[in-house]
């Protein structure tokens, strides 16, 4: 426990650096971050080794990377078109022994982390793009703490046991609670969203990064391991680590997309 606190002492002063420098300074640490957790997931789901697939959905998700960091948004896609054409040219030369089930494995690889985590380079270059960042990581972060209050003392209604036997129902409310209340107080010294708004992006990051903890648990189990990775000590991998953030960010950006459209 205390290297896992350690470990947050350090790293959370860090992302904050490279959130408020901005430019190319975050778009590095997403692009490091987007690295690193596919290095991880290859690791976990590829039982003969770290193979060219790997690389492929690696090589993928940089060019989606690039391209929404330079605004490319049309181009974007171009990184799911070569990890399509890539990979299932692969499985066309090592057939039989790269069956579909490795193509489907693999291209879940550059949505589940490539495609999801360029959301946060496309939040970032929003008007108050900064300050986006800054209300998803704060709502991820008040969630987890919220939860894992809450289940710790309230906690009697297993959510999902058969894939994380930990959590509870009273710990996810506690979670969606407590995110709300972050968020409406950093907005009541920001100012920066309608005040409708925001506890409905709360109640929806809230869910969807709970949900996205339950997918990499999934994962795991899936995988048999304990841990994405160990790159962060008392934490596990940067998959563990960032797994709520990965799935809540496509959908932080389509809410302030909404919340933009309807003034």
């Amino acid at each position: 426990m205390g290297l896992r606190i350690l470990t947050g002492l350090i790293g959370a002063p860090l992302l904050l650096l490279f959130i408020f420098k901005g430019g190319i300074f975050f778009a590095g640490l997403v692009f490091t971050l987007v690295t690193i957790g596919i290095w991880e997931y290859g690791k976990m789901v590829t039982t003969k080794g770290y193979q060219f697939q790997t690389i492929l959905v690696m090589l993928s998700a940089w060019v989606m990377i690039i391209t929404c960091y330079l605004n490319f948004k049309d181009w974007a896609s171009f990184g799911l078109m070569l990890i399509f054409l890539c990979i299932f040219f692969l499985s066309i030369v090592k057939y039989p022994r790269y069956e579909v089930s490795d193509i489907a494995v693999h291209f879940l690889g550059v949505i589940y982390i490539g495609w999801t985590m360029s959301h946060l380079l496309l939040l970032n270059r929003m008007e108050e793009g900064t300050l986006l960042i800054l209300y998803l990581f704060f709502a991820i972060w008040s969630s987890d703490s919220g939860a894992y209050f809450a289940g710790k003392f309230l906690g009697k209604h297993k959510l999902c046991p058969s894939v994380s036997p930990k959590k509870t129902i009273e710990g996810s409310i506690g979670g969606i609670l407590t995110t709300c209340l972050v968020l409406y107080l950093l907005n009541a010294y920001c100012g920066l969203l309608p005040n409708y708004s925001v506890f409905i992006i709360g109640v929806v990051i809230s869910i969807v990064g709970q949900i996205g903890d339950l997918i990499e648990s999934l994962i795991k189990r899936f995988c048999g391991v304990k841990d994405s990775g160990n790159i962060l000590p008392g934490h596990g991998g940067i998959l563990d680590r960032f797994d709520s953030i990965m799935l809540a960010a496509p959908f932080m950006y389509y809410c302030i997309c909404v919340v933009q459209y309807l003034g």
